[in-house]
């Protein structure tokens, strides 16, 4: 925020007050970011997380453009039809532009408002009729609107330059706000608003305030008066801040709001479910912080007995049974094993392997000894016995091997019966089903296998079916239970797995959200201490205006404090006064004028402050609901202003200009009349100086005042008119020069003499003699005389004399 040379900006205040409150790096960076803006509190907390920097002292980047008015021409917009132009004085001082109701002085202020800030407080929040109205009804294109103002340069006081700004609108725009601006600075190019700086200042500092937003400051809500004040305090940043961090805290607080919701839920949920696992989870869940990785063991199985129960059920159901056809195959096989064995003896089986051994050694010995006698009986053997031996061998041989076979296949007969009644699982899981005594029985009668294996075949023929049914039943049962399980507790599983995925995103922004809960308390305390610093010069001021403003009024203006949260919606000003002594509240208690007196006491200080580029104040029937007493306060409050500032004041009645007449206030004076097809005229009224001569002419010919005072009052009055006439020319012609309001007020306050202040209006030099001046015109020297030696000695003085000076005072105004 710009500010005054020397003045700290907002943000300088709250870097000292970060190291004042010893405030942690994270907790200041959130708010520094805040100050800057909503994407930049958003960068902050993202995941690369930024260090802020304090800002280096010294004056703002750029200086706003400080600029007086000089005039203001309308055509088309509003009450003005054909062109017409307002001329002001561009210095500090009070101008007051005054007509009747409908003579087009508020489309001037209107226009002079839109051009400067792009909008007007008439149309704000008003229905689209208001905002397409704007056009004049007799004359509505081409409609512009044109500023022109002398600038000057803050850091350069002498540095003067020429301003100028227009807005126009095409012929088929009927909105108001389509329309072109521009500005051009010393007859240069065209550029933009944007570019004087007048945007925020316009906004924040309002040099412009109209009847109905003076009672708008206490109608729009008691926020509306609160977000007004802070902006004059400077510390929109501050508001704005704290707008970005409860709306960053709302959205990091929506994932611990949904868990937390969740977790309530879930509470309920799990008190309600019969099951081991929920059991498992209420424990867990009673209070935090959670054991997340222990739950959700307890859901995937990980760490629940339950989840080992269903799983034994399942594989139970899962296993593969014995059939019917797996027995009566077996018992065949038994069967047909035992009759092959069976069908030959031991015994024959024996000889015969006995047999084959010795003919297989003999033959072995003949083979060796190559002898052809028997080994046994040395008998001659038969030439053939060879042959038959060996055909003896293969028959023993060949009955032998079919005899093993037989053997063998009743081996491995037995063993898959044994397998086969193996395959019977009794029940053996930790729960109770229907059939499990009965299946156990059954599987045990059929596995107590009979001692002699011929008997296996009837045995299993005998025990095995009903084996085989209650299996099958038992089996059905588990796997009807397992489902029984899973359904109850599955759809708790589910809720506990979102919760927990819900818990996890809520921690990960717990972190986020404690820097931004402390970040909302900070900006909360501290704050509270900047409105408090920067408030009070405000509101000292206030009372100083309401002082004057209040005149026969019984309410005297106390503390001003702002309430509540810059977010809050009960944010609202605190007016403390007391009210024929007794201490109150004194908004409720105060009348429309009082309240018109009171915006303004509050708007004037806000429209003052030193770091306002604004050389401006223009006021829009500002005494509508003021009873005249408050005029004259009124009054006062615009001389003093007007020492610093041009203050321009728009009036619908006489009342402002016959005080200022009546009390011989220094102002000028512009009168608004409006003519037949919105021809609007605005022209001077009579001049300050005029006025001195008036009060001198009215006060010579009175007679009820002695001579002695009129010897003693009249010369002044003479002084007074010729001086204010110097006055007028020399910052009418200053300004036309290119001469600073500053360097001009300057110059006038050296020139402490009447005869320089005059050489300044009719030479521009206060040095330069007056005497060819003075002896061009024979009323002239008398008159000035008046105003010197007369002053000092005292004069008694005639009509002709005021004829003098009205001549000399004409003559100083001269343009020529």
């Amino acid at each position: 925020m710009s500010q005054a040379s020397g003045a700290r900006t907002t943000e300088e205040e709250v870097w000292d007050l970060f190291d004042q409150t010893q405030t942690p790096d994270e907790v200041a960076y959130v708010v520094a970011a805040a100050m800057k803006g909503d994407a930049e509190l958003a960068a902050q907390l993202g995941d690369e997380e930024s260090v802020q920097q304090r800002p280096e002292g010294g004056e703002a980047d750029s200086e706003p453009l400080k600029a007086y008015l000089k005039s203001i021409s309308v055509e088309g917009f509003r009450g003005i039809g054909p062109k017409s132009t307002l001329t002001v004085n561009p210095r500090p001082g009070v101008t007051v532009v005054s007509g009747r109701n409908g003579s087009g002085k508020s489309s001037f202020a209107e226009a002079f408002e839109y051009a400067v800030t792009g909008k007007s407080y008439r149309w704000t929040g008003k229905a689209a009729h208001w905002k397409e109205s704007w056009r004049n009804k007799h004359a509505g294109h081409p409609a512009t609107i044109g500023l022109t103002f002398a600038g000057q340069s803050d850091t350069s006081p002498d540095e003067a330059f020429s301003l100028q700004v227009g807005v126009k609108w095409k012929a088929e725009v009927t909105d108001v706000d389509q329309a072109e601006s521009w500005v051009k600075r010393d007859g240069g190019e065209r550029t933009t608003l944007e570019a004087l700086g007048w945007a925020r200042p316009a906004e924040t500092y309002r040099p412009i305030l109209s009847y109905d937003e003076l009672g708008g400051l206490f109608e729009d809500g008691r926020a509306a008066l609160y977000d007004a004040l802070n902006k004059i305090l400077g510390l929109d940043e501050i508001g704005n801040a704290e707008k970005y961090i409860a709306a960053a805290l709302k959205a990091a607080g929506e994932e611990r709001k949904t868990a937390d919701a969740m977790w309530r839920q879930l509470k309920k949920t799990i008190a309600a479910c019969d099951d081991g696992r929920a059991r498992t989870v209420h424990a867990e869940i009673k209070q935090r912080p959670f054991d997340l990785d222990l739950i959700a063991g307890v859901i995937t199985g990980s760490a629940s007995p339950q989840t080992s129960l269903i799983q034994s059920l399942r594989e139970y159901a899962a296993t593969e049974q014995v059939t019917l056809d797996d027995v009566v195959t077996c018992t065949a096989e038994l069967n047909a094993a035992h009759g092959a064995v069976a069908d030959g003896a031991d015994a024959v089986l024996q000889l015969l392997a006995d047999r084959t051994e010795l003919l297989r050694s003999a033959r072995a010995y003949v083979a060796a000894t190559g002898d052809d006698d028997c080994p046994v009986c040395e008998a001659p053997l038969a030439k053939d016995w060879g042959e038959r031996v060996e055909e003896a061998m293969a028959e023993s041989e060949a009955k032998l091997v079919e005899h093993r076979q037989a053997l063998t296949r009743l081996t491995n007969a037995k063993r898959s019966a044994s397998e086969l009644v193996a395959r019977l699982r009794p029940f053996d899981i930790d729960v109770e089903l229907d059939g499990c005594s009965a299946h156990a029985s059954a599987v045990a009668s059929a596995q107590a296998l009979p001692t002699n294996s011929a008997e296996w075949a009837a045995h299993l023929e005998t025990t095995m079916p009903t084996a085989l049914t209650t299996s099958a039943a038992v089996a059905e049962q588990a796997e009807q239970h397992a489902n029984e399980l899973e359904d109850e507790w599955a759809p708790v599983a589910v809720e506990v797995a979102a919760w927990i995925q819900a818990e996890q995103a809520a921690r990960t922004k717990q972190s986020r959200l404690d820097v931004l809960d402390a970040a909302k308390l900070w900006l909360k305390e501290q704050g509270e201490v900047l409105r408090a610093r920067r408030l009070e010069p405000v509101a000292s001021k206030a009372r100083e205006i309401w002082a004057q403003l209040r005149q026969e009024s019984g309410v005297d203006l106390g503390s001003i404090t702002l309430e509540g949260a810059g977010t809050s919606k009960l944010r609202y000003v605190s007016v403390q006064g007391s009210v024929e002594g007794e201490d109150t509240g004194i908004l409720s208690v105060m009348s429309q004028g009082e309240l018109h007196a009171l915006a303004l006491a509050l708007f004037i200080p806000r429209a003052t402050v030193a770091s306002s580029p604004f050389g401006f104040i223009v006021l829009d029937d500002p005494i509508q609901a003021m009873d005249p007493a408050k005029i004259d306060g009124f009054l006062s409050v615009l001389q003093e202003l007007g020492k610093t500032r041009q203050v321009i004041v728009f009036s619908h009645d006489d009342r402002l200009p016959a005080a200022i007449r009546r009390l011989s206030v220094e102002a000028d004076l512009v009168e608004v009349t409006r003519e037949p097809g919105s021809r609007v005229i605005a022209k001077p009224a009579e001049s300050p100086a005029h006025r001195y001569v008036d009060d001198a002419f009215a006060l010579i010919v009175d007679d009820n005042v002695s001579d002695v005072v009129k010897a003693k009052a009249a010369p002044g009055l003479f002084r007074f008119a010729v001086e204010s006439a110097a006055r007028q020319r020399y910052f009418r012609d200053s300004a036309k020069d290119g001469v600073s309001a500053a360097r001009a007020e300057a110059v006038w306050l050296e020139a402490r003499k009447t005869g320089s202040r005059v050489a300044l209006a009719v030479h521009g030099d206060p040095a330069r003699t007056i005497s060819g001046w003075v002896h061009h015109r024979q009323y002239r020297q008398p008159t000035i005389a008046v105003c010197t030696a007369g002053v000092h000695n005292g004069q008694i003085l005639d009509k002709a004399s005021v004829s003098d000076l009205r001549k000399t005072v004409d003559d100083i105004l001269d343009q020529s």
